[in-house]
């Protein structure tokens, strides 16, 4: 987490080292599911193309967190649990199907591949 300095006259900010804001991206630091435009785990980003908002529900002590588009969901006994669960799932459906050649692939895997290609804008270090 970032923490700010006060601006003062003898110390101005440098120029050309703004960060963007990041608005609700899915990591153990910002508890979102709501408008979700970045999904960061082990050391990636994955940028969405368009914000989605992600499907919270509780069964007894679990809670369950998934994007019901492409069928992915993590559970945990938290939300946050939950959230690195998703995140998780996500980032292992990533390496196993969009990055697939489409001769390896099913009919609904070539589909859901197609999917998670529309919803991915692009993929980072983080």
């Amino acid at each position: 987490m970032l923490q700010s300095r006060p601006m003062t006259l003898d110390r101005p900010r440098p120029r050309g080292k703004r960060r963007g804001r990041i608005e609700n991206p899915a990591t153990l630091a910002a508890n979102v599911t709501e408008a979700v435009n970045q999904i960061i785990w082990e050391g990636r980003k994955f940028h969405l193309r368009k914000p989605i908002d992600l499907n919270v529900r509780r069964r007894g002590l679990y809670c369950f967190i998934g994007y019901e588009a492409i069928g992915i969901e993590g559970y945990g006994r938290n939300e946050q649990e939950a959230l690195e669960s998703f995140a998780d799932v996500f980032s292992a459906t990533w390496d196993w199907i969009a990055t697939a050649r489409d001769s390896e692939l099913g009919g609904e895997a070539r589909e859901l591949k197609r999917e998670l290609r529309a919803l991915v804008a692009a993929v980072e270090a983080a």
